[in-house]
């Protein structure tokens, strides 16, 4: 296998970075692609990689194409080899994971992505590649702090976002808001106490200590 990384610390390859040193029982060759020269959407890589111009990306052995980061840590969690499962043991496990992980993006990651790409900084970085809405950014602050709210309801008594222990909903999470707090300013604030001590949570681990670097050209963990 081959997971096209990035060599920035943005939101999607983080998260597959921090799957991968969470999960365990994985051995993966790595390919740096450079985001700062937009190299991702340049004609090389749309056309042998990822049509959408899009990282993280994973080249099977057989060839083919996995993009989307839950459908790459989804394959992941089927093919590790020892290591705990992140998206759940059994199906009722899998689905309230799966529900808790869409929650997760839906009502956080997304609009709060959203928000920032509608900034100055978004723009300079996409430079017409993508297109923006920051005339949106209003709504987008509002709905992400709409679902922060919930969710600190929703983790009152809990450590982990379904449950007493980590899953991909919260590598989703932690992902988007430890790659962007230092960029998006309202992520974090302290009166959302559960939200906050489950960040504190996170940020101690050591797979948080590392997913903000790329990985070298192979991973075995």
């Amino acid at each position: 296998m081959i997971l096209y990384d990035a060599n920035a610390p943005g939101p999607n390859p983080v998260t597959v970075r921090l799957f991968v040193l969470e999960r365990g029982g994985l051995s993966l060759d790595v390919e740096t692609v450079d985001l700062a020269s937009l190299a991702n959407r340049a004609k090389a890589y749309r056309s042998t990689v990822n049509a959408r111009g899009e990282v993280p990306a994973l080249r099977l052995d057989n060839g083919k194409i996995i993009t989307e980061i839950t459908a790459i840590c989804g394959y992941f969690d089927e093919v590790a080899k020892g290591g705990r499962r992140l998206f759940g043991e059994t199906p009722e496990e899998r689905a309230e994971i799966h529900m808790w992980t869409r929650r997760m993006y839906l009502e956080i990651c997304h609009p709060a992505v959203t928000w920032w790409r509608g900034t100055d900084a978004g723009e300079n970085l996409y430079r017409g590649t993508r297109v923006l809405f920051p005339e949106a950014k209003r709504n987008n602050r509002l709905l992400a702090e709409q679902g922060l709210n919930q969710l600190d309801d929703d983790l009152e008594g809990k450590a982990f976002i379904a449950g007493d222990r980590i899953t991909m909903a919260d590598i989703m999470l932690f992902g988007f808001m430890g790659s962007m707090i230092a960029a998006i300013p309202w992520y974090n604030p302290p009166g959302r106490k559960n939200v906050a001590a489950w960040y504190d949570r996170m940020a101690k681990r050591e797979s948080a200590q590392k997913m903000m670097s790329h990985f070298d050209s192979h991973i075995t963990n």
